[in-house]
């Protein structure tokens, strides 16, 4: 069965200019976004050595390990540390309702990097990885899991600026509001769905499908996937929004959601939350 679904909603597509919500009135537009690096290794996280305040915020990933990496972000509520999240993730399904899910950046290759804007509120965080290696062992099982403090913002905080294409997520698809065309774009991504979901942006190989994806998955990810991650964000819960850039050359792409589902454990792709666009 094909998971290939169109991306030219018209429905949803009209939803979109409505997606993301007004910003409140105690924030401002002028302010430029604080810069923060986290470096991805076999299997950790670097953080930066200076302090990481609430705001608007772009976090660039940079992949200095062997093996694909991503940054799950979730803020931790009710008193939870780092510590109780990594037992919580041991014991499998999703996260608890205690660890929100917050987005990041996905799909950094080794030697690049991938980034994620977003308002980051004060408090505490856990960020971790949940790709795989090749036997089948995600990595936040291998400890690439780690806490991380965000302190409270120093000064005005920006709104969340939109991008030149919105995406919309929903169950179980995507809508873009334009065309992508060759070039540097960003993304305002908006989950507009009942349950959490996820971007990855993949360079589809010569001659593949979103069918390829299918039979990959249900092949337990033997061997190459018929495709190269080039941006996204990881999990986002439902009404928030971030920002991802990424340039594209010309060629095919897909967009895939590989998050579990909240009835079935099955991944959102496999429920046909994918799909395939063309760059020309």
């Amino acid at each position: 069965m094909s998971i290939q679904r169109s991306i030219a909603l018209p429905a949803v597509v009209l939803a979109l200019a409505c997606a993301r919500e007004p910003a409140p009135a105690d924030v401002t537009a002028d302010a430029a976004p604080q810069q923060v690096t986290i470096v991805a290794t076999d299997f950790g996280y670097v953080l930066p050595t200076t302090p990481i305040h609430a705001g608007l915020t772009t976090i660039t990933l940079v992949n200095e390990g062997q093996e694909l990496h991503h940054m799950q972000l979730v803020r931790l509520t009710e008193g939870k540390t780092v510590a109780d999240l990594t037992a919580a993730l041991a014991e499998g399904g999703l996260p608890p309702a205690w660890a929100a899910e917050a987005g990041g950046p996905n799909g950094a290759l080794p030697g690049g990097a991938a980034n994620a804007t977003m308002v980051l509120e004060p408090g505490q965080y856990g960020i971790y990885c949940r790709i795989p290696s090749a036997d089948g062992v995600g990595h936040v099982s291998k400890g690439m899991i780690l806490g991380m403090e965000v302190l409270p913002a120093t000064g005005p905080v920006a709104a969340l600026p939109a991008g030149d294409i919105q995406m919309g997520l929903f169950d179980y698809g995507f809508a873009m509001s334009q065309a992508v065309t060759a070039g540097t774009h960003t993304f305002t991504v908006t989950n507009n769905a009942t349950q959490p979901h996820e971007v990855v942006v993949v360079r589809m190989a010569p001659g593949t499908t979103m069918e390829s994806w299918n039979e990959w998955l249900a092949a337990g990810m033997q061997g190459p996937p018929p495709g190269i991650p080039l941006a996204g964000l990881v999990d986002l819960d439902p009404g928030d929004a971030q920002n991802f850039t990424a340039e594209f050359a010309p060629g095919s792409y897909g967009l895939i959601c590989f998050v579990p589902d909240a009835g079935d454990g099955r991944p959102h792709v496999l429920h046909g939350m994918s799909t395939m666009f063309t760059v020309s």
